[in-house]
């Protein structure tokens, strides 16, 4: 079964590579366990529901843009921040490679970003339009490193996202805290939405290796969630993993620790 599911991320992405781990090479490097993304990463590839959870937030997105579009005061330009990855941009290609080679980030990585083929999440190229038909500017935030500008921003222009220029992207330089940019924006912006795929795509607190905090704060804002703050679904990664992994070893078996923090019956 298993095997069949390889096949399938391997039609879904046109990877197909003949790299083999040796033995030897196995005893030197410790292997990632990527089981765990095989289903997240086909669930983003192949399943509809997917599609509509990316429509359903853009939807809400864009209702909520009108709203308020028709309820600003003051004299400032309009802006929506989004996040690139998963949030308009998928790179499940990546990961899928990711699963099939036994690696993970950072390798390939930098080599898939300068490909610039990562296609567009279901919605977002609609909404960013509608939104800049609306004189609303859209301000890209993301944690890729700034080295990866030039590369980030043919991708974005290749499938015709507006405001995909040098003014209007701000990646990671020396944090990846992205209060200090939302910041920036926020002087000649009022912001009327963020998107983003990670808490941490709204507002800093959401930044903490503690999912109990995580899930307190959560609650907090409870009536931001689709009003102010669109969330996009990625099952693949984020912080929330980082957190489960909380207070463990570097060297931890984390599949073992995932385990661990199931709730069952």
């Amino acid at each position: 079964m298993k095997k069949q599911l390889f096949i399938y991320i391997l039609l879904a992405t046109g990877i197909f590579t003949s790299c083999h781990i040796s033995p030897q090479q196995q005893k030197a490097v410790k292997i990632p366990n990527n089981d765990g993304l095989l289903m997240a990463t086909l669930y983003m590839q192949r399943a509809s529901e997917y599609k509509a959870l990316c429509y359903q937030a853009y939807n809400s997105a864009a209702f909520q843009l009108d709203e308020k579009i028709k309820n600003h005061q003051g004299n400032k330009k309009l802006a929506v921040v989004v996040d690139i990855d998963e949030t308009v941009l998928d790179n499940s290609p990546f990961t899928a490679r990711s699963i099939i080679e036994n690696t993970n980030y950072p390798t390939y990585w930098k080599e898939w970003c300068e490909k610039s083929e990562a296609k567009p999440i279901p919605g977002a190229l609609d909404f960013l339009t509608y939104a800049a038909s609306k004189d609303v500017e859209t301000f890209y935030i993301s944690n890729r490193k700034v080295t990866l500008t030039e590369a980030t921003l043919i991708n974005l222009q290749k499938d015709g996202f507006p405001y995909a220029d040098s003014l209007h992207i701000l990646l990671r330089t020396n944090t990846s805290d992205k209060e200090p940019r939302r910041n920036i924006v926020r002087e000649n912006h009022d912001i009327l939405l963020l998107c983003g795929d990670n808490l941490g795509d709204f507002i800093s607190d959401f930044d903490v290796k503690d999912n109990s905090k995580r899930s307190e704060l959560t609650f907090q804002n409870k009536n931001k969630f689709g009003e102010e703050y669109i969330v996009l679904p990625n099952p693949t990664y984020g912080v929330w993993m980082n957190a489960l992994l909380k207070g463990s070893t570097k060297d931890v078996d984390a599949d073992s620790v995932y385990k661990s923090r199931l709730i069952n019956f």
